[in-house]
């Protein structure tokens, strides 16, 4: 069995012991309160939902099975396809801007992006993913995983960010990601060695921007190829703000007393692209597959040949597995404390010889 944790092993450590330590001081509490006979059934209790929280905490630690190779050496097989060993990172413009319908058939730009990103997994179907998402400030969305099934789901639920500022669409930064996605490039190589990253960057430009805007300063040498791709017009339109009394409302600028408009700016996608040494594509529902970059992923260390499925790349995740005997034991726990409330609320019956 190997292990890929989302967290750093040393903060699954601590998160374990100090869930032990307040568990078992919760089980002393309980059992100063106990009567004699019912320590058992209080004990049994107890383990059920401490294992459940053991077990979360397993899950995190993504616990696999190496395919092949029981004792995980490598397999001389040359792997399908010619992502095995590739980090694909999604740069997401996540900003109200997003909103806009300028997109193929009055669609939003989100709409777009979404259906991109979905299109490209299936061009890299056995690579590891990473979402990075950003306005005017970044955030990891979805960490480097080959969880392909749980990662599609997540991005067809992808929308622009909904608790925002009334001048959100001001503030947005084309390379708010830059200090982020550096780290992230950097800590993928160092923990898979030998492979790619590919890098593809989603946005608008930040149209309607009154931020300064930053650059991206990455060493191309940890960029294998991407692309950047544009979304909507340069003509743009107004950003939807939300529905009051089945009418939509947009955001206000206050400067010009009118809706805040958004149009794209493929001025600021080009320089982005320059930035990371990639091209620039404006993006509408055609295909993906001009977009993917004609990038050679079947090298291997310095040598001509195939990509070898190894432990590290070619593992059956067994997370889904522990979390749900996790969620098998709560729910147990949920349904005897709603019992135990049940019975306490509903008032004793009198006994029929009480009256007499």
């Amino acid at each position: 069995m190997t292990f890929q944790p989302i967290v750093s092993a040393g903060v699954l450590v601590v998160v374990a012991v100090a869930l032990i330590t307040i568990r078992m001081a919760a089980l002393y509490r309980v059992l100063v309160r106990t009567g004699t006979g019912r320590y058992l059934r209080v004990v049994l209790r107890w383990g059920a939902l401490t294992a459940a929280g053991l077990l979360l905490v397993l899950a995190a630690a993504r616990p696999g099975l190496p395919q092949g190779d029981p004792h995980g050496r490598a397999d001389t097989t040359p792997a399908s396809g010619s992502s095995a060993n590739a980090n694909v990172f999604f740069v997401v413009d996540r900003s109200v801007d997003g909103r806009v319908e300028d997109y193929s058939d009055a669609k939003s730009r989100m709409s777009g992006i979404r259906s991109d990103i979905l299109a490209l997994i299936d061009q890299y179907p056995r690579a590891r993913f990473e979402v990075i998402s950003f306005s005017a400030k970044a955030s990891l969305d979805w960490p480097l995983s080959d969880d392909v099934w749980s990662l599609k789901p997540f991005v067809k639920g992808l929308s622009t960010y909904t608790e925002v500022p009334q001048d959100a669409m001001f503030q947005v930064n084309v390379a708010a990601a830059d200090d982020l996605l550096r780290t992230k490039l950097a800590e993928a190589g160092q923990q898979y060695l030998d492979s790619k990253n590919l890098v593809f960057y989603f946005g608008e430009g930040a149209g309607g921007s009154r931020a300064a805007q930053g650059d991206f300063d990455i060493p191309h040498a940890t960029i294998a190829g991407g692309a950047v791709l544009g979304y909507g017009t340069a003509a743009g339109g107004p950003i939807p703000q939300a529905y009051v009394n089945g009418d939509r409302v947009y955001m206000w600028d206050k400067q010009t007393d009118r809706a805040a408009h958004s149009g794209l700016n493929e001025g600021a996608l080009k320089a982005v692209a320059g930035q990371l040494g990639m091209p620039y594509f404006h993006r509408d529902n055609g295909p993906i597959t001009p977009v993917v970059p004609a990038v050679d992923l079947t090298g291997f260390r310095s040598t001509d040949s195939p990509v070898i499925a190894s432990a590290t790349v070619e593992r059956t995740e067994l997370y889904w597995l522990f979390t749900g005997l996790a969620v098998v034991l709560t729910l147990g726990e949920i349904f005897l404390t709603l019992r135990e409330f049940r019975r306490n609320r509903i008032p004793h019956r009198a006994r029929p010889d009480a009256a007499t």
